[in-house]
């Protein structure tokens, strides 16, 4: 297991809840809570491009010029949902979503390496998978997603 704290996420195939044990707040010993973020925690609609108008109404994320507004890598543009949703699960779709999924991770890069496979299922269905090492002591946490685009939905088949 990795050895970085962070909220406690869980997926339950109608988005991400905050893991709530004894009344508290749970926090997490897996990097993976930051990969499930990255993918699927910006806003599908749009990209922070960093020109938007003041008072006009901003599709994407509202943290990204809040919270990280002068630093565009650590910025949440949910590009991997984004890709889901307009790839076809064909091979060639699924080489746009490993990509998209390397541009909504490639942030982690200064804490583990990061390698992405994908395989597609059916038409509908596709399995992510991601794995996360970091160098400085050999650590991996495996995050395998399987997305149905009949259903919209994402699940967190398991951890490793």
């Amino acid at each position: 297991m990795i050895n970085t704290k962070d909220l406690g996420v869980f997926e339950n195939g109608n988005g991400g809840e905050i893991t709530i044990q004894n009344n508290d707040v749970l926090l997490a010993d897996q990097l993976y809570q930051q990969a499930y973020i990255a993918l699927f925690g910006g806003n599908v609609e749009a990209n922070t491009r960093g020109d938007e108008v003041a008072g006009q109404i901003r599709q994407d994320w509202w943290g990204n010029s809040y919270l990280f507004g002068n630093t565009p890598n650590k910025q949440f543009n949910s590009e991997t949902e984004r890709a889901l949703n307009n790839n076809p699960l064909t091979s060639k779709g699924s080489i746009n979503i490993i990509n998209a999924v390397k541009t909504d991770l490639k942030y982690l890069s200064s804490v583990a390496s990061v390698t992405v496979d994908a395989t597609v299922l059916s038409a509908a269905k596709i399995v992510i998978l991601i794995t996360l090492t970091i160098p400085k002591n050999n650590q991996t946490a495996v995050m395998q997603i399987t997305w149905d685009n009949a259903k919209n939905e994402l699940i967190i088949d398991r951890t490793i």
